[in-house]
């Protein structure tokens, strides 16, 4: 059985290389320095024993309430007493107001180490996030110490029985005056798939409720955000009741809940009818935690595969039995697992430092959704290749690579499906203010030491944003344009890594990676340029009736 291991060394190359955090005013490289090992010191002691629990034992339903295991609850105490829960979190509520790409470090590792950890703790800073963005001055006094400090955590409230993707769909209902005390609103619906609905890490659990108010216009106009605590000021708990726990394919560790609410209390985050707008600045920080998860799932997918490849005898050379690590195909799967480990590292961390910059919204509209989409994708396939690497074994449940095979299955579905993902940016992203967006991206790929394989990929995606901008039959192609457009920007990301190898952790092994991307991974662009612009047609719906 192999355990995770924080890959501190790659994090840091990653992180100073590519994401250039210099770039923010208040850096300090000598933070960094002591923040990454103290950071990976606690994970590996206290969350990676975690992974295997999660999954073997899982949240229960009890009585109405969730129950963790012990061993999780007892080391989420350790995680807050740490002050983990408030890295990024502003100082006059109690944070430590670093940069959030200290915070994509700290997701990193976490995620490498229990996603189903990992998952339930980020909704947390999405929800500091939101009620910073979109909470009143009094709000914010009053809810955000608690998140930051970790005495509360979050969830998020979006999904309905007939309300999936389709948010206009939402038919939980607040009304204003109907609380005992006539004050805030009372919130009636339910709610399915949320993650951390409820759990015993904390008492309190604030609900981020997406729902309408009686005279609302209909669809996405008419939806409001709504802070929703399970436990009201005066101790006594919100009418909010989780009647189900799914049983999933994987993510044991994340209570994942059907939510009842009863004329639960709560109170307005920001204007009635923008609770859309509102609930994007958490969506958006979900998704690209969903990159980082991830990542992290293959970084440990690589360090058991690759552990696993370099004690594993099969086949012969002059030289005697040989260890599979001498075969090329067995390379080329290892290559591509690192690969892309590193690749949606370094895209993610770029994107952070950016946005702490203040990159312009619609280019983050671009790279959001694509960091999301590309690196979940990635790790969908690279995962069923560190299965292969282990052959026979890797379908034991004793070497650990089926685990992450079931729990990274999820993460091109939730926090926005990729194909909703990827429609939103051939639909909106690049068309929005005459292209100003794609032009932008153009500049971000086309800057820096640029192989003829990596230009031949952005001409590529030239041509196949200027079919997509006037198109209106988008739909057989979005899928092709959103692999484009990540590719392209992964593209970009290895080129900068391989300018730096000489700092690398392992330059012999970054550079063949980056041969490899080059070489393997990059024509495929003209694979997809091919297609998007020679699509076949949407079919009548009725070729596909039961």
């Amino acid at each position: 059985m192999i355990d995770y291991t924080a890959s501190e060394a790659d994090i840091a190359f990653v992180l100073k290389h590519i994401g250039r955090p210099e770039r923010l005013g208040d850096w300090s490289d000598d933070l960094a320095e002591d923040l990454i090992p103290a950071l990976a010191k606690f994970i590996n002691a206290e969350i990676a024993p975690l992974d295997l629990i999660g999954d073997e034992v899982g949240a229960k339903l009890e009585n109405g309430r969730v129950r963790m295991p012990p061993e999780m609850v007892t080391a989420y105490k350790r995680y807050t007493e740490a002050g983990w829960p408030g890295l990024c979190s502003p100082e006059e509520f109690g944070g430590m107001n670093l940069p959030h790409v200290f915070g994509a470090v700290l997701a990193d590792m976490l995620a490498g180490a229990c996603i189903s950890y990992e998952m339930v703790l980020s909704l947390a800073q999405g929800c500091i996030r939101t009620i910073k963005a979109s909470g009143s001055d009094d709000q914010k006094a009053r809810l955000l110490p608690q998140l930051v400090s970790g005495e509360w955590m979050a969830s998020m409230c979006l999904t309905e029985p007939d309300a999936g993707s389709d948010l206009g769909r939402i038919k939980t209902l607040a009304v204003t005056g109907a609380t005992p005390d006539g004050d805030g609103y009372a919130i009636s619906g339910a709610k399915i798939f949320i993650s951390g609905g409820d759990h015993d890490y904390t008492d309190n659990v604030i609900h981020l409720v997406l729902a309408r108010t009686p005279d609302a216009a209909p669809g996405v106009r008419g939806l409001s955000l709504f802070a929703c605590p399970a436990v009201l000021p005066d101790g006594t708990r919100n009418t909010v009741q989780t009647v189900r726990l799914e049983e999933k394919m994987g993510m044991h560790g994340s209570p994942t809940c059907q939510m009842a609410f009863d004329g639960a209390r709560g109170e307005l985050l920001g204007e009635e009818g923008k609770g859309l707008a509102a609930m994007f600045t958490m969506m958006n920080a979900e998704r690209l935690d969903v990159s980082l998860q991830a990542v992290g799932q293959m970084d440990v997918a690589f360090q058991r595969a690759r552990a696993h490849a370099a004690g594993r005898r099969q086949g012969t050379t002059s030289e005697g039995t040989a260890l599979i690590t001498q075969h090329g195909d067995v390379q080329r799967m290892l290559l591509d697992i690192y690969a892309h480990a590193m690749g949606c590292r370094a895209m993610v961390y770029k994107t952070f430092v950016d946005m702490d910059l203040g990159a312009d919204q619609g280019l983050l509209d671009i790279l959001t959704p694509t960091c999301k989409a590309f690196a979940t994708d990635a790790v969908n396939a690279t995962s069923s290749l560190a299965v292969q690497v282990h052959g026979g074994y890797g379908f034991c449940k004793e070497y650990r690579v089926e685990q992450i095979m079931r729990d990274a299955r999820i993460m091109a579905i939730y926090e926005g499906t990729n194909g909703v993902l990827a429609t939103g940016v051939a639909r909106r992203a690049i068309r929005a203010k005459d292209g100003a967006a794609a032009t932008a991206f153009d500049d971000l790929v086309s800057t820096g030491e640029t192989s003829m394989e990596l230009a031949d990929a952005i001409e590529d995606w030239r041509q196949a944003t200027a079919a997509m901008q006037t198109r209106g039959d988008i739909g057989p192609s979005v899928n092709d344009y959103m692999r484009l457009t990540g590719l392209v920007y992964f593209g970009r990301v290895w080129a900068d890594m391989e300018a730096a190898a000489d700092q690398a952790p392992e330059p012999a092994l970054l550079r063949a990676a980056a041969a490899h991307v080059r070489s393997r991974l990059l024509p495929e662009a003209a694979l997809l340029r091919r297609r998007i612009l020679n699509p076949e047609p949407t079919h009548d719906a009725a070729l596909f009736a039961a």
